[in-house]
């Protein structure tokens, strides 16, 4: 058992630790919209909480509040179509995924997160989303605009994961669902043409904030460890990791313009030829002659 001087001495190490991380909005706690976009399995969820302050954010994740949708179905007997739905089976996933799309789920959670914004005091908010097109986006500028945002302070973030990993991280049990195949493949095809189309030819005016590009996957993330080699981790629950170090690329500082650093770019072509899945539909993107 540690001794109360050991756990002051871990605790100031940890505080001594300089973690490496996307500041957002130079960390301000409100006026700040983050795209959080990858294909499902990417790992989006732990960019949230090791490589920006997610804490700053109000987090709109529908996928996450699913299982209590089935919860309430079942403890109210009410909408019997989704009762006992298991999301480790890919159908009852897509018959989920389609009941979310049918209530208009993303609009209610969208009003209930700007219910009580008002010009200069407007809750950070972060969307997770997959980006497979455009639309993921667009939906949510309007109700933005209105409440107040500036398009600086609107950014981007895509995890790119490696298709195979994010595979077998859409398979593990611990995750809780399942996506089916085709919507997983749809997911990361969509998300690789979104964003190279972002690349070249720039974000519209309501999105004028940062954008980034986080490399997915353990092999590019480095952990603070201790004596033992053993990663640090720290919070209340002891459970999240301190990050030393991650693969990112700024393309977009916020209110600029899109870069225009030949190696910058050619370094992001190469990261997503080498991770999107290659497939006919994304046979394009990989064409050299095209990402210039």
């Amino acid at each position: 058992m540690k001794s109360f001087k050991d756990h002051l001495a871990e605790q100031q190490e940890l505080a001594d630790l300089i973690e490496k991380q996307i500041i957002i909005g130079k960390g301000k706690k409100y006026g700040q919209v983050v795209f959080m976009a990858g294909g499902s399995g990417s790992g989006k969820g732990f960019a949230i909480t090791h490589f920006m302050e997610g804490d700053k954010f109000k987090v709109r994740d529908v996928d996450s509040w699913k299982s209590a949708f089935v919860k309430i179905a079942e403890l109210q007997s009410k909408h019997k179509e989704i009762q006992g739905l298991d999301f480790n089976n890919p159908e009852d996933a897509r018959k989920m995924h389609e009941w979310i799309k049918e209530k208009g789920i993303k609009e209610k959670t969208l009003d209930a997160l700007l219910s009580d914004a008002r010009q200069g005091i407007l809750p950070n908010i972060l969307f997770d989303i997959t980006m497979k097109d455009k639309d993921s986006i667009w939906e949510t500028m309007p109700s933005l605009e209105k409440a107040g945002y500036d398009p600086k302070n609107v950014n981007i973030i895509w995890v790119l994961t490696n298709y195979s990993i994010s595979i077998k991280q859409n398979r593990d049990p611990e995750r809780g669902r399942i996506v089916p195949d085709d919507i997983m493949l749809l997911t990361h095809e969509g998300a690789a043409s979104t964003m190279l189309d972002f690349i070249k030819d720039g974000t519209p005016r309501a999105v004028n904030g940062g954008v980034y590009i986080i490399l997915g996957g353990k092999k590019n993330t480095i952990f603070y460890t201790d004596k033992d080699g053993k990663p640090l981790k720290t919070g209340k629950n002891k459970d999240t990791f301190v990050v030393k170090d991650f693969k990112y690329l700024t393309l977009k500082e916020p209110g600029g313009k899109m870069t225009t650093d030949s190696g910058l770019k050619k370094q992001a072509f190469q990261w997503i030829k080498d991770n999107a899945p290659q497939t006919l539909n994304t046979a394009g993107i990989f064409d050299p002659k095209k990402n210039k």
